[in-house]
């Protein structure tokens, strides 16, 4: 059996969108947990920095998590975000260690 793939995803909402995409978001991880292949799919928002967004995610491999990056989910999420809502994201690929 293969390992899982372990994602961290960080988005900044740009200003004065942060409440707006955390609703959006909210709809991507109700969708995207009814997807193969997820094993995790958590959205985290920042105590300290209200606009900063995190994504925690497990998929049962590689090629399941880019069918979930080129799937109806995340098409939609963009459509409903459209521009300007994100000023920054880093997506982290991770393999469990330990």
């Amino acid at each position: 059996m293969s390992e899982t793939l372990q994602i961290v995803a960080r988005i900044q909402a740009a200003a004065g969108q942060a409440d707006d995409l955390e609703q959006a978001m909210t709809v991507l991880v109700e969708e995207t947990r009814k997807e193969e292949g997820c094993l995790r799919y958590e959205l985290n928002r920042g105590t300290q920095n209200p606009d900063l967004f995190v994504f925690v995610e497990e998929w049962q491999s590689e090629p399941l998590w880019e069918a979930h990056m080129s799937g109806a989910a995340i098409r939609a999420f963009n459509q409903r975000i459209g521009g300007g809502k994100i000023a920054q994201a880093e997506i982290l690929q991770l393999r469990r260690i330990a």
